[in-house]
C-alpha cells in the first residue's frame, strides 16, 4: 500500500451523520474536512480488516502488553462497575418485557371469628365461633391501546443497548490506558537507564579529571567543567526515577494489582510501529461504530421511546381484572358447587385534571430528548476531531522519531571525533564535554520521541472504536 487517501471514506462517513443529524431537526453542520494522507512508503500499515474483535492489540504482537492489557480488563473496577450497569440495564429491560403479559396472582385465607356480647343489642348465636376459607386465582391485565408499555420496553432495550456500548469504551479506554501507562513504564526506565549510564561515564571522567590536575596535567578550570557536567547529569536522575516509579504505581493501580515483570526498554527498540490507517474503500459508517456514538444513538432511541410514553400518558388506560375461586364457611365445603366465585372487571381511567402534572411530564422528557440530540452532535464532532488530531499526530511522530534518531547517530560520531581530537591534543576537554552532552539530551529526545510516536498510535486506534466490533 503506497498511497492512502482518507478523504474519501471520511467525508462520506460524516455525510453519513450530517444528514441524520439533519432529520434530527440540527442546524449545524458538521465539519466535512479531513486532510488527505499519504502513509510513508517504508511504514507497516494496519487496517480494520486485521483487527480481531476488539482485541487491537494483538497486532502489536507483543505477549507482555497482551498479559497487561488482559490483567487491567479482568480487575479494573471501571470494567466491573460497567459490567454491573449492564446487569442492571438486562434486568429493568426484563422488567418492561413482563409489563406486556397478564400479571396473574393466587390467594388462600382463612378467618375465624366470635361475635361480641357486649353490645347494647343481643347477638342472635354469639357463643358461635364462625370460619371463612377463600381460595381465588386471578389475573389483571393493561390494554396497550396506545402503545405506552411498547414504548417503555423499547426504551428499556434501547437503554440496555446504550450500556452495552458503553461496557465496550470502558474496555476500550482501560485497554488503551494501560498500553499508555506500559509504554511510559518502559520509556522512563530506559531514560532513568541512559542517565545512570551516562552519570557514571561522567564519574570516571570527572575522576580521571581530579588524577590530572592532581599531576599539573590540567588546570582548575578544565576540572570544575568536568565537575560540573557530572553534578547536572547526577542532577536528572532524582526527577527521572520519580516519574518512573509514579508511572509503575499508575499502572499498578488500573491493573487492581502487581503488574507482571516488564521488559527493560532498550535503544535498539526505538523504532518505528506500525501505521493505523483506514483504508480506501471501508464502508461510511466506520466512525459510527465507536462505542460513544453508538451509545449516544441508543440514549437518543431511549429518549425518542420515553417521549412516546409520555405522550400516550394524556390518553385513557384501560386495565381487564379477572377473578376465579371458591368461598366456603366450611373448608370441606370448599370445593363443592356452591362455593363457586368469580368477578370481571373492566377500568377505564381517564386523566382529567391534574393541574398540570402531565404536560409538565411531557416537558421534561422532551428535554431529556433534546439533550440526548445535543450529545450526540457532541459525540460525532468529537469523533471527527479525534480522528483529525490522531491522523496529524501519527504523521508527526513517525517524522519526528526519524529524526530524533538521525540526529542521536549524528552526535554519537560527533563524540568520537571529539574524543579523537582531545586525545591528539588538538581540542581542550570542553569541546568534548559539549558533545557528551548534546548527545545525552538527544538519547532522551529519541527515548520520549518513541513514546510521543506510541501515544499517537494508541489515540489512533480509540479515535477508530478500538477492534471496530460492533454489537449486534
Amino acid at each position: 500500500m503506497n498511497k492512502l487517501i482518507l478523504a474519501s471514506a471520511v467525508t462520506l462517513a460524516l455525510s453519513g451523520c450530517a444528514s441524520q443529524l439533519q432529520s434530527l431537526g440540527l442546524s449545524k453542520p458538521v465539519p466535512q474536512t479531513l486532510p488527505a494522507v499519504q502513509v510513508p512508503s517504508d511504514a507497516t500499515a494496519v487496517g480494520p480488516n486485521e483487527v480481531k474483535d476488539e482485541q487491537w492489540w494483538l497486532l502489536l504482537n507483543n505477549p507482555q502488553l497482551t498479559a497487561i492489557i488482559e490483567q487491567a480488563l479482568k480487575n479494573n473496577t471501571d470494567v466491573r462497575l460497567a459490567e454491573q450497569r449492564l446487569n442492571e440495564a438486562g434486568a429493568q429491560l426484563g422488567i418492561a418485557k413482563s409489563n406486556k403479559w397478564p400479571a396473574i396472582f393466587g390467594e388462600f385465607t382463612k378467618n375465624r371469628n366470635k361475635p361480641t356480647r357486649a353490645g347494647n343489642v343481643p347477638v342472635f348465636g354469639a357463643n358461635s365461633v364462625y370460619e371463612d376459607n377463600k381460595l381465588v386465582l386471578g389475573a389483571s391485565w393493561e390494554l396497550d391501546l396506545w402503545g405506552r408499555i411498547s414504548d417503555l420496553q423499547d426504551a428499556a432495550a434501547a437503554q440496555f443497548m446504550a450500556q452495552g456500548y458503553n461496557l465496550s469504551g470502558v474496555r476500550l479506554s482501560v485497554s488503551t490506558t494501560a498500553a499508555s501507562l506500559y509504554t511510559r513504564v518502559r520509556v522512563y526506565g530506559l531514560l532513568v537507564k541512559i542517565a545512570e549510564e551516562t552519570t557514571e561515564s561522567r564519574k570516571q571522567a570527572l575522576d580521571l579529571a581530579q588524577q590530572r590536575f592532581n599531576v599539573g596535567l590540567t588546570n582548575e578550570l578544565q576540572l570544575r567543567q568536568t565537575e560540573s557536567e557530572y553534578l547536572a547529569v547526577k542532577a536528572q536522575l532524582p526527577d527521572l526515577r520519580q516519574n518512573y516509579a509514579q508511572a509503575q504505581t499508575a499502572l499498578s493501580i488500573l491493573l487492581g494489582g502487581n503488574p507482571p515483570p516488564i521488559e527493560p526498554l532498550q535503544t535498539d527498540s526505538l523504532t518505528l510501529s506500525k501505521f493505523v490507517v483506514v483504508p480506501e474503500g471501508t464502508p461510511s459508517d466506520l466512525l459510527l461504530r465507536r462505542p460513544d456514538l453508538a451509545a449516544a444513538e441508543q440514549q437518543l432511541k431511549a429518549a425518542d421511546a420515553n417521549l412516546a410514553a409520555a405522550r400516550a400518558a394524556f390518553f385513557p388506560t384501560i386495565s381487564l381484572t379477572g377473578v376465579a375461586g371458591r368461598e366456603s364457611t366450611d373448608l370441606k365445603n370448599l370445593f363443592t358447587g356452591p362455593a363457586r366465585i368469580w368477578s370481571f372487571t373492566t377500568d377505564i381511567t381517564q386523566p382529567i385534571f391534574q393541574a398540570g402534572q402531565l404536560q409538565s411530564q411531557r416537558d421534561v422528557v422532551l428535554a431529556q430528548r433534546n439533550q440526548a440530540v445535543i450529545n450526540y452532535e457532541a459525540a460525532i464532532r468529537k469523533a471527527f476531531g479525534e480522528v483529525d488530531d490522531a491522523i496529524a499526530a501519527q504523521m508527526q511522530a513517525r517524522d519526528r522519531l526519524t529524526t530524533r534518531a538521525q540526529q542521536v547517530q549524528s552526535l554519537q560520531r560527533t563524540v568520537e571525533l571529539a574524543q579523537k581530537r582531545v586525545d591528539a591534543g588538538v581540542s581542550g576537554q570542553l569541546e568534548l564535554l559539549d558533545a557528551q552532552r548534546n548527545l545525552l539530551n538527544a538519547q532522551l529526545d529519541w527515548a520520549q520521541a518513541w513514546g510521543s510516536q506510541q501515544s499517537a498510535l494508541l489515540a489512533m486506534v480509540s479515535a477508530l472504536g478500538g477492534g471496530f466490533k460492533v454489537l449486534p
